[in-house]
Order: structure tokens, then sequence, then C-alpha cells
């Protein structure tokens, strides 16, 4: 779906829409075990932060991350499990008081395995080994909630809207997380790609989240909340998400001990395609 900055947490050409909408062929917009059952998306996300520091100025911050995952849909015992491997991973984030931190594919040990419901809500199996920044820059484990949209489970026309609570908390061992969104989904029609018939669905909402970490010793607590927006491409004959993208605008404080809290920006943006369509 989208990235809601797991990673600052811890600072640290479509055809026009036509026609009527489509269903799977299972009856409606819902998750199953795919016809391709192992596939690969790429991901792409961009964060800029902004820290208004008072006397002290402002700190910008940028976040980037690419990341190749090699996913296997199978018949879980709550839905469809998903098996994802982290073939090639490429992050960093700049920040003026600690450098650059990087993490790469060799910072994740393990495999993600989650369910998906019927409506793309996820539920961790087990999560891989993941050291160093890799845990702020990457956090496999949000992969579980925010990758995959949220589907009405059941048959969709063109018009159709439903909303949806994505809603998850992580421990980590360099902080927690406690994240929640509401996102309005609105089913526009049928949009055709490189010949395949693709259901497009856009996306709003309110997000918001928590997290407290430690810092050079130092308990930061950040909080923020605002707006992101995004839409999807699902391919109702394979039951996949073909594509997405989303964006966020953000607003929060960001507190540290015997200090006022500084207000905090987050913008940013993400995608996801499948490769080979």
């Amino acid at each position: 779906m989208k990235y809601v900055a797991a990673s600052a947490i811890l600072l640290f050409g479509l055809s026009a829409c036509s026609g009527p909408g489509t269903v799977s062929p299972s009856g409606g917009l819902m998750y199953t075990v795919p016809a391709t059952s192992s596939v690969v998306y790429v991901a792409e996300s961009t964060q800029d932060i902004a820290i208004d520091a008072g006397a002290m100025g402002s700190m910008n911050m940028a976040a980037n991350s690419d990341a190749e995952l090699a996913m296997t849909f199978a018949t879980g015992t709550d839905g469809v499990q998903v098996t994802t491997t982290f073939q090639k991973v490429s992050a960093s984030m700049s920040q003026p008081m600690g450098g650059t931190q990087s993490a790469s594919e060799s910072d994740i040990d393990g495999q993600l395995v989650f369910t998906l419901d019927k409506t793309g809500k996820g539920t961790l199996v087990s999560a891989p080994a993941v050291k160093g920044a890799a845990e702020q820059l990457i956090s496999p484990t949000t992969f579980v909630y925010e990758f995959f949209p949220r589907l009405p489970g059941g048959a969709a026309a063109p018009g159709d809207m439903w909303t949806d609570t994505i809603q998850y908390e992580i421990s980590m061992e360099q902080g927690d997380v406690s994240s929640k969104s509401v996102m309005t989904y609105t089913l526009v029609g049928d949009t055709v790609v490189d010949g395949l018939t693709l259901v497009h669905v856009t996306y709003e909402g309110d997000a918001e989240a928590v997290g407290s970490g430690m810092t050079e010793g130092v308990e930061v607590i950040q909080t923020f909340a605002g707006d992101v927006t995004g839409m999807f491409l699902w391919d109702p004959a394979r039951s996949l998400m073909v594509y997405s993208e989303s964006s966020q605008d953000l607003d929060g404080t960001v507190e540290v001990p015997g200090m006022p809290p500084m207000p905090m920006t987050i913008s940013g943006s993400g995608t996801a395609l499948l490769q080979g369509g």
C-alpha cells in the first residue's frame, strides 16, 4: 500500500480508465492464491524529514530505499500465506548529527512469512533476523501490514467505496512503533496496460504513528499524523497487485528529555511494481 515512515520514526504511463469494473474469477475483489504462485516485486520509497530544533536550527534528513522482493504464495491456515525473500536491498538515511546510515540485503537473514485474509489484512507468521540499521531503514515486518492494499473481499463495481483500518505495533531492538491509518478506497474502473485489463483503485486517508527509541543513549519519542493518498492496479485474472503508488504528508513532534517538543514534518512517496507486469 504505502510506507508510513517506519524508518523515520526512529530517526534516524497508464491508460485512461474506461468501461465497467472487472471482478475476479472468485466472484469479487479478494485475495486468493494467485495463478502465478511465485513473483518478484520492486519497491522504492523516499522520505524527506525536517526537524525544527529551535535555537539549534533546522535538521534535515533524507531516507531512500530500493528492494527486490521475491514472493511465493500458497494456501495458509488463515488465508493466503506469503513467503518473502529480500533478494536485493539498498537503503540509506542521511542525518546531520550522525552521518549516513545504510543497509543492504546482507543485513536481513531469513524470510518474512505472513498470511493475508480475503481483504488483505496481514498476520505475521515469522520474521527474518535483522541487524544494524536495516531494522530502522527497511523494517521488514511493516511489509506484512502495508505492502498489499486492502480489498473489499467481495463483489465490487465502479464507484464502489470501502473503508478499512490498518493498525499494528512492532517492537524492535532499537525501539517500538505503533501505527494506525484509516483508508477509504474507490474503485475507479478498468484500465488497459500493455494489453492487460486491470482494475484501477484509488485511496486516501489519515495516518498516525508513535515511535520511541534510543539514540546515542537518549530516549527519543516521535509522534506524527497526516494525509496519505495513493492508487493501485489489480489483475483480477491472476489475483495479483500489479502496481501501486502512494504519497504522504505528515506533521508531528520529536521529544527529547530536557528540551521542549520540536516540530517535525515528513513527506514521502513509494511505489511497488510487479516484474514482468
